[in-house]
């Protein structure tokens, strides 16, 4: 390249730096001026600020007509179409997802947590709510206006007899219920008081020739898997709701209740009870099968509950509480607790269902447990200081600690203790026997 070449190339250059740095330069007020006359000030003109996307108002427009342009005011940004959130769908999905689909989706999500699923008839709750209003009109008009067709008020008791048509093979004959829990009067052996499996309690007088239905309407459970007379006072029944049968329909109960005064014609129906120290419900979704009292302080109870069911086919309770063998030290009180005793040998905290305990009589603090077990858990339970000592008479401490020779020596009366004692280790060996033919043939011990 020549030298002229290179001149021009040079002029080039420094014409157009000139002519970029003219075009940055800022403009004057002047030239703001003449550009204002030109254009019409009822124009809302935008100014867009470096740093941010602001608009300037036509107001402050105007004002700056004649001087320098103020600082630009933040104003909110235009709508931008699509891309705003969209208070019906989810935030930051509006564009992304087709609106209709969304909103028919979520449409059927309600009506399926309403019960209006795609099975049922569009609108059938509203036409139903519709009926119902119709007939409970309808009914309303017909008691003010008509008297009543059904006698509500003379209904005649005539249970407990069998059910006429029963489900027996060959032929449909009568048969009678389950009858799941008996007690006897200790004094009076006319005294009778029966639990049916779903049919309520009953008690009788004349030793069974007639039966009388007790608290019908006042029972949460009408299957009695137990009754126990209190050994101390007669006149105070312990009642266990729920059948512990193990079957399809032996329904689980709501808990204990305590007849008091029931020697008399006006018995108390006091519960049912099932919380314990902690306000916890522990009996209610079980069945009890068995009420246990300590002879010697009826204010200790021991009771055992196993698995029951909430219908046919076999429904178990929502939440049911640990099965297992329970202990109230407050039975005589307002509102007895109840708290669980842990069995050695079957994992912790005990969950097994236990179908029968037997107590010794001369020894309360002597108790067998019948369990089904899970992993070869189950068995007969023995187990030894179930009883706290503030719960022992003295005289109770001091028959355990003497020998029989010692007792012979230093009370009086040992030799009626003893043969009342006797008695009662012949009564608890019945028990006992029972207890081990209706169970697994494995043993074990809990202490």
């Amino acid at each position: 390249m020549n030298r002229a070449a290179r001149l021009a190339f040079l002029f080039s250059l420094i014409v157009i730096s000139f002519a970029v740095a003219w075009d940055f330069t800022p403009r004057t007020s002047g030239s703001n001026n003449q550009k204002g006359e030109v254009e019409s000030p009822r124009v809302a003109t935008k100014s867009r600020s470096k740093d941010q996307n602001t608009y300037l108002p036509e107001s402050l427009l105007s004002k700056s007509l004649n001087g320098p342009i103020p600082e630009p005011t933040i104003v909110p940004e235009e709508p931008q179409g699509e891309e705003e959130e969209d208070p019906d769908l989810p935030p930051g999905m509006a564009g992304k997802i087709d609106k209709e689909a969304y909103l028919r989706a979520r449409g059927d999500y309600f009506d399926m947590l309403r019960g209006r699923d795609g099975d049922v008839p569009e609108g059938a709750r509203e036409k139903a709510i519709k009926q119902m209003d119709t007939q409970e009109r309808v009914m309303s008009r017909a008691r003010s206006n008509v008297a009543s067709l059904v006698n509500t008020t003379d209904w005649v008791f005539i249970g407990p007899n069998p059910i006429p048509l029963g489900q027996t093979q060959g032929a449909r004959v009568p048969v009678s219920g389950r009858t799941i829990s008996i007690a006897v009067h200790p004094t009076d052996p006319n005294t009778v008081y029966v639990g049916a499996a779903q049919g309520g309690l009953y008690k009788s007088t004349n030793g069974g020739t007639s039966w009388t239905a007790l608290f019908e309407f006042q029972l949460e459970s009408l299957a009695i898997g137990a009754i126990t007379i209190d050994p101390t006072d007669s006149s105070i029944v312990y009642v266990g709701t729920g059948e512990n049968g193990q079957s399809a329909d032996s329904a689980f109960g709501r808990g204990l209740y305590i007849i008091r005064n029931a020697n008399s014609a006006s018995p108390t129906l006091n519960g049912p009870f099932r919380l314990n120290s902690v306000g916890g419900d522990v009996l209610s979704g079980r069945a009890i099968g068995r009420v246990r009292v300590n002879p010697l302080d009826n204010n200790v109870i021991f009771l055992c509950t196993a698995s029951g069911t909430g219908g046919n086919p076999n429904t178990a309770g929502v939440l049911a509480p640990p099965r297992g063998v329970y202990r109230s030290t407050n039975a005589q009180a307002a509102a007895p607790t109840f708290e669980q005793i842990q069995i050695t040998g079957i994992t912790t905290p005990n969950d097994r269902s236990t179908i029968d305990i037997a107590m010794d009589p001369a020894n309360p603090n002597l108790l067998l447990a019948t369990v089904i077990g899970v992993t070869g858990d189950g068995g007969v339970y023995r187990t030894m200081r179930l009883i706290p000592r503030r719960h022992l008479p003295a005289r109770w401490h001091w028959q355990m600690e003497q020998t029989p020779d010692a007792r012979s020596s230093q009370s009086p009366e040992a030799p009626s203790r003893r043969r009342r004692s006797m008695l009662l280790r012949v009564k608890f060996r019945q028990q006992l026997l029972a207890v081990l033919l209706a169970a697994p043939p494995t043993a074990k011990t809990a202490r």
